[in-house]
């Protein structure tokens, strides 16, 4: 006789697990319980990344395993921008109707910044003519992200306290003026400063064109920055995340000085990430989690889309 046994039947064995992923059923919980909106906002940064690295349209995440600095560079705050209207709308699944121009403005500068790289590259193919068409697409974007951080700055304004403290009034004013100084001092630079010859004029004056633009987003970011500095300390809002805009902010403006004289040397570099790239994140980041959310608290209002029991 042979000693191998016979299989089991099958109402011995049961039914068998399936393979878990720890945490996967609280991530699908989470996914589930996301608005609409937030869901494609998620899967459009994840797009994003997976375009850069790819290489498509032009684009590249500038990432190097030689350069650390670029290890936080080649998704922040590039991604985050795009990830923020998920970011509001998942705290706070009510906000188009409570606080509808800042929702506005982040999907404006959500799409944006998503677009902006592969339609330049989209259509820079043209052998005859590689710079009119990339240009116009670069005005076009740096005047409808301006036209995002005025959109936030409207919503904002209107939560702000009538009779703001008097520091952070004044600190308010230090900081989005020194973001108009900067925007006005490289306007003055790229109108009358000595243009790049390229062998086309149409083509020079275009790219000191776009260069000017750069002025008008500024100062759009200038005003959204006073305007939220202005409500800094309002106990109707996480105070989280109007400091976090706060200390974000002073550093973007300190940043935006510096950028003036330009320094070489790692330290300077150093420098320029924080006053820059991690501020910048910052700044989103404290746009998701409550700036402009009258709620008062930095915990997410509780949504769930699954149907009511008759």
């Amino acid at each position: 006789m042979s000693d191998v046994k016979p299989a089991a039947a099958t109402g011995e064995l049961g039914v068998v697990d399936p393979l878990r992923i720890p945490g996967g059923s609280r991530a699908r919980g989470r996914w589930a319980g996301l608005p609409q909106l937030s869901r494609v906002f998620v899967v459009l940064t994840v797009v994003d990344v997976l375009v850069r690295a790819l290489g498509l349209l032009g684009t590249g995440l500038n990432f190097s395993l030689g350069y650390p600095l670029s290890w936080f560079g080649a998704f922040f705050p590039h991604d985050a921008m795009i990830l923020l209207p998920a970011l509001i709308l998942a705290r706070w699944p009510d906000a188009l109707e409570t606080i509808p121009m800042v929702v506005r403005g982040a999907v404006l500068i959500a799409l944006v910044t998503l677009l902006n790289g592969p339609l330049r590259g989209l259509v820079s193919g043209n052998p005859v003519d590689p710079i009119v068409a990339p240009t116009v697409v670069s005005i076009l974007g740096i005047l409808l992200m301006a036209g995002g951080w005025w959109w936030i700055a409207q919503g904002v304004r209107v939560l702000n306290p009538v009779r703001p403290a008097e520091s952070f009034a004044g600190l308010a004013n230090l900081v989005g003026g020194a973001i108009a100084f900067a925007a006005v001092a490289n306007l003055a630079i790229a109108l009358l400063g000595p243009a790049p010859d390229i062998g086309e004029p149409t083509w020079t004056s275009l790219l000191q064109l776009n260069s000017a633009m750069f002025a008008v987003q500024s100062l759009a970011l200038a005003y959204l920055a006073r305007t939220v500095v202005l409500g800094t300390g309002d106990p109707s809002r996480p105070r989280e995340a109007t400091y976090l805009a706060t200390g974000s902010l002073v550093l973007l403006a300190i940043g935006a000085v510096l950028l003036l004289v330009p320094m070489q040397g790692a330290i300077w570099q150093v420098l320029y990430l924080i006053t820059g790239s991690v501020a910048m994140t910052g700044f989103v980041v404290a746009l998701g989690i409550g700036v402009a959310d009258p709620s008062g608290t930095i915990e997410p209002a509780v949504h769930t889309e699954q149907p009511v029991p008759a």
